[in-house]
């Protein structure tokens, strides 16, 4: 990747791209340009869908060379299997081309089983791949960490010294999980160990051999508290990021923690942990790489995770999710998020149920059947906010959202939890038990045949409310407590009176833009970016920079004063609630008082700016808006046009 944000001449290229200009002739010590690049993707996750590829794989690094990102990830099988690495490439981060074998171990004499940990960098016309290899257990043994070499990106990279570049164990650290971080200055460094420990290491200009540091040393420790493995380089604005994995590796404890420097050898002083399992998305999120969209300051963390259902340590996948930085350089805590526009053309990380043709194509997911089916993501959400584009293809098909799903594949089509369906009449939210259906609610709706309907579910314990269209008022609104929690998915049923095995397949419905997430949000201010609505000392404010990071999360839950609106509960103090009073806001502990409920509820309205975002109207004073004026957290009417963005918010 762009390793010391890497060259300029890289970062000029790639925003020169970005601009529509062609690239300049690449200097000695840059990567030749490729194609001409799609465009920078500037998403919060990765849009089309994690995984991210097809197949079992961990430990990624990303490059960036020229206008093509490179994800160099170990092959994720049992140690004997770990005998070649592939490498996937893509100039957008969403269409992916898979390079097999770009490195195999009939390629590195030493080498038996175990390779690991990928490290990618280039340097003066070669491309170079540092790979950890046999898994040693002591001095004893050989193996360690290796360094291959090649004349293209995608290989093939072959062994560049005929041995280990470390072979041994220095100051406790195993070798292994090695990153490669070339400084503004050209001195390049290596970061590793295993076992506890961690070290850092000259690279030579050669990239073969090893330096010293000034004190005539060659292995300096460097570990951070907690660390176990996967060290990880990068450097922002001037700061050095370093980050590693605690945890083991196939526990949902694995995570990933870092600290900053002004030094690239430290010390490196652990700040917190930003990266963890989410029990409703994934277990096992570590070992990572961050890329940098170069010419931008877009980050995003690559890593691999396990799926929630898989019990094999080695089913790990790969995945990537936005990075955000407060104003003093600290990381916001990572939000694995549940996306998918299906813009990559295919369906990685959804499984099917009944006899459906599910089929990704157009940058949708389309089903056919002469029955039914059910597709879901390996999720396990609880309260949540559920939302996708539902168009029915046929006119005697129902298809919508399953949610809260449980023991999928209990007949034709059938599974545990809920449902939501546009159909010939209408809207009804039912909920399934196998192939038997009971609808707990309906409501009128014109679902015509090609028209595209943007659907919402928002389950908040027993609440469950279902918007389609209008996201500000919903269609349904009810309670039920049959299912508490499950997976999510898309499902399609026909109606025709000729189902049956003999009758033929026919499009029923095509699904869009799915995005599941928890009712937890960030709320940032429209026209203030990266300053967020949080509170302090129980006043509402706006903040760039808030610790803790909890301060500034809120539970969206149904309104206190009326189910149809909503209440935001503080995440870091449950129970506290942000309420209007005297023309301020604050937070308080929720009390059985009529007026404070009233004043605790909020009526969600379009963006007084910008009616793709929101605004909060006050539920006991109709009129009345949440608005910041610089710091402070205010209620007020009679917004005016050049005060609406102030009043405007994105949820994040």
């Amino acid at each position: 990747m762009l390793r010391n944000i890497r060259r300029l001449s890289v970062i000029l290229t790639a925003a020169a791209l970005l601009a529509g200009f062609a690239p300049s002739p690449a200097g000695a010590d840059d990567p030749p340009p490729a194609a001409r690049t799609a465009g920078a993707p500037a998403a919060s996750t990765a849009e089309a869908g994690n995984p991210i590829v097809e197949g079992w794989y961990a430990d990624p690094d990303v490059a960036v060379y020229g206008d093509r990102f490179w994800i160099y990830p170990t092959t994720s099988r049992r140690y004997s299997e770990q005998t070649f690495m592939d490498a996937f490439s893509s100039t957008d981060m969403v269409n992916w081309t898979k390079h097999p074998k770009v490195l195999d171990i009939a390629d590195v004499s030493w080498a038996e089983y175990a390779l690991w940990a990928p490290a990618p960098v280039f340097r003066d016309g070669k491309y170079y791949l540092y790979f950890a290899a046999n898994d040693i257990q002591s001095d004893s043994e050989l193996g360690g960490i290796g360094v291959a070499v090649a004349d293209r990106p995608e290989g093939p990279y072959k062994d560049a010294i005929g041995g280990p570049l470390v072979s041994r164990f220095h100051n406790g650290a195993q070798p292994i999980d090695q990153d490669v971080f070339i400084d503004d200055d050209g001195q390049a460094y290596m970061y590793y160990g295993g076992w506890g420990h961690a070290n850092v290491v000259k690279l030579n200009p050669d990239m073969t051999s090893l330096g010293t540091f000034s004190d005539g040393s060659t292995y300096k420790e460097i570990t951070p508290e907690n660390y176990v493995e996967g060290s990880y380089m990068f450097k922002r604005d001037g700061t050095y990021y370093m980050m590693w994995s605690e945890g083991g590796w196939t526990g949902p404890d694995y995570s990933v923690s870092y600290a900053m420097s002004d030094s690239p050898t430290g010390p490196f002083k652990k700040i917190d942990r930003v990266l963890a399992q989410d029990p409703a998305v994934a277990r096992g999120s570590g070992h990572n790489s961050v890329v940098n969209v170069p010419g931008t300051d877009i980050w995003y963390i690559v890593y691999h995770r396990r799926p929630l259902s898989e019990t094999d340590g080695n089913h790990r996948a790969l995945a990537y999710d936005r990075i955000d930085f407060n104003s003093d350089g600290t990381i916001r805590p990572v939000t694995m998020k549940v996306n998918d526009n299906f813009d990559d053309g295919n369906a990685v990380g959804w499984r099917t149920y009944g006899d459906a043709d599910w089929t990704p194509k157009g940058s949708a997911y389309s089903a056919a059947s002469s029955s039914a089916g059910l597709a879901l993501q390996d999720t396990n959400f609880s309260d949540l906010v559920y939302e996708a584009d539902v168009t029915l293809r046929h006119a005697r098909s129902e298809a919508g959202l399953a949610f809260r799903v449980t023991q999928p594949g209990t007949g034709t089509e059938g599974f545990h939890g809920y449902y939501a369906d546009l159909g010939p009449n209408g809207l009804v939210l039912g909920k399934a038990t196998g192939d038997e259906r009971t609808p707990l609610a309906t409501a009128r709706l014109k679902a015509a045949v090609g028209t595209k309907h943007r659907v919402r579910i928002e389950a908040t314990g027993s609440s469950v409310k279902v918007y389609v269209d209008d996201m500000t008022k919903p269609r349904i609104s009810t309670t039920d407590t049959a299912f508490v929690s499950g997976a999510n998915g898309v499902h399609v049923t026909r109606l025709s009176s000729d189902t049956g095995p003999a009758a033929p397949s026919r499009p029923l419905a095509r699904f869009d833009n799915v995005s599941i997430r928890s009712n937890v949000f960030s709320l940032e201010a429209a026209d203030a970016p990266n300053r967020f609505v949080r509170h302090a000392w129980s006043r509402g404010r706006v903040d760039a920079d808030v610790t803790p990071h909890a301060d500034m999360r809120w539970k969206v839950v149904p309104g206190l004063a009326d189910p149809s609106a909503v209440s935001l509960e503080s995440v870091n103090f449950p129970g506290h609630f942000l309420r209007q009073q005297g023309g301020e806001v604050w937070i308080g502990a929720r009390t059985d008082d009529a007026a404070y409920r009233a004043d605790a509820t909020w009526r969600r309205v379009p963006g007084l700016s910008d009616p793709s975002l929101m605004s909060f109207e006050s539920y006991s004073a109709p009129g009345r808006y949440l608005r910041h004026r610089d710091d402070a957290l205010l209620y007020v009417e009679n917004v005016g046009a050049a005060d609406r963005p102030e009043a405007t918010f994105r949820v994040r």
